[in-house]
């Protein structure tokens, strides 16, 4: 693992915490120079929240991927590790890739993106947290100019952290996007989305690479960048 081609392929199974001691030692060796890996690091870090919302029921209604597809990926995942390990190791070692690489195909097709609304037109105030969410640390906000208002769970995780944000008040029809704002004024986009229902509310969760400590606020705001809310964190 000591060329960006052998970090990239291992990426989705390090957020999934499946590589094993020796492989995650080198990748995380080699990713303080490699700004492209790290990068792309980013864009994975929301995997894990993802799949815990895949359900029974989402995963009925997709259709598998084709079979070739497995073979073709655990092929050119040997074909890498040829001459390094025996065939027992190589066979330990690359499955975790494969399956990391299946599971984001599964997560593309159900969910598409890093942001997920959810809820009705019924009410205007913001959902009640998730089970998985229960014990994340809770910051709340509201813009009193426009009412909006909203709060964030957060959880610290080996990765980063797991965003979960509630939010009301939202005018139907306005497309947002949530950020997240580093203490040394780093920012990271965490998706963006559509708002459908009447009264503009919704649970969206993504993760971002940011420890939690790292955190100084989140920011919603509209894609030509005004200002919704800011939650201090």
């Amino acid at each position: 693992m000591n060329d960006c081609a052998d970090v990239r392929t291992s990426l989705g199974a390090y957020v999934l915490g499946s590589l094993d001691p020796a492989d995650r030692a080198r990748l995380e060796s080699h990713l303080p120079g490699c700004p492209a890996c790290r990068d792309e690091l980013a864009g994975l870090a929301g995997l894990p929240a993802m799949l815990g919302r895949v359900d029974e029921a989402q995963l009925a209604q997709m259709a598998g991927p084709p079979p070739e597809l497995l073979d073709g990926l655990l092929t050119r995942a040997a074909g890498r590790r040829t001459g390094r390990l025996t065939s027992l190791r190589r066979r330990a070692g690359w499955a975790p890739l494969a399956v990391a690489a299946c599971l984001l195909l599964i997560v593309g097709a159900l969910f598409g993106g890093l942001v997920f609304p959810s809820g009705t037109d019924e009410t205007a105030a913001p959902p009640p947290p998730s089970a998985s969410a229960r014990g994340a640390e809770r910051i709340a906000a509201t813009n009193p100019e426009t009412k909006i208002k909203g709060y964030v769970l957060l959880k610290q995780k080996k990765w980063g952290t797991e965003v979960e944000l509630h939010l009301a008040g939202v005018p139907k029809g306005s497309r947002c996007r949530l950020l997240v704002v580093a203490r040394d004024g780093r920012r990271d986009a965490l998706g963006s989305w559509y708002v459908p229902y009447d009264k503009g509310y919704g649970a969206y969760t993504g993760s971002t690479m940011f420890p939690r400590g790292q955190l100084f606020s989140l920011e919603i705001v509209g894609l030509d960048g005004a200002p919704l809310l800011t939650i201090p964190t």
